[in-house]
């Protein structure tokens, strides 16, 4: 039981890619925490563990709220757990696939955790620790998928993954590029 939430043509675009990495570059209001929510639904829905990760509160609160959005007709239907202090949503039986939403502005922030899929949303405004040593080892032991979230700031450790994104020729890494217009 979900809430219908209908992806504009640039978030399909991510949402169906097979790319175990996932650079997207958008402007302010371009969808970029909407289709991230919509692709951490899906993704527990496929029985993985989602760790969504934003320098701020603030930040995640967007993100937290439309995946509720998503979820509320199985959230009152009993069939979703939600914990509002610790941000998680999580089917019951309890203990598997789930969604979380947590502050990461640096690397400390995210240690203790792992996931599935790691969605680190504003990613230009993190330390670059936050996927170097703590983001991408999560990942290893079951071969997860990040998606990088980001709104243009300037050339820094964004940017790079950027660049290795539209460099890659493996299919491993996709990038995607969109403007507040195409939301």
């Amino acid at each position: 039981m979900l809430a219908e939430l209908t992806p504009h043509e640039k978030q399909d675009e991510f949402l169906d890619s097979p790319a175990k990495r996932k650079v997207i570059v958008a402007g302010r209001r371009g969808g970029k925490t909407t289709g991230a929510a919509i692709k951490a639904v899906r993704g527990m829905q496929e029985g993985r563990r989602v760790l969504e990760a934003a320098p701020t509160a603030d930040q995640t609160t967007a993100f937290w709220e439309m995946c509720k959005r998503i979820l509320q007709p199985s959230i009152d239907a009993g069939l979703i757990y939600k914990n509002e202090s610790e941000r998680i949503l999580e089917p019951y039986p309890r203990g598997g696939p789930r969604i979380r939403a947590k502050t990461a502005w640096d690397a400390d922030t995210l240690r203790g955790d792992y996931a599935d899929l790691l969605i680190l949303d504003e990613y230009q405004m993190m330390k670059p620790s936050a996927w170097s040593e703590v983001g991408a080892p999560m990942l290893l032991d079951n071969d997860g998928d990040a998606i990088f979230i980001f709104t243009p700031l300037r050339k820094n450790h964004a940017y790079l993954q950027y660049l290795r994104a539209v460099n890659d020729d493996s299919g491993r890494w996709g990038h995607w590029h969109f403007t507040s217009m195409d939301n």
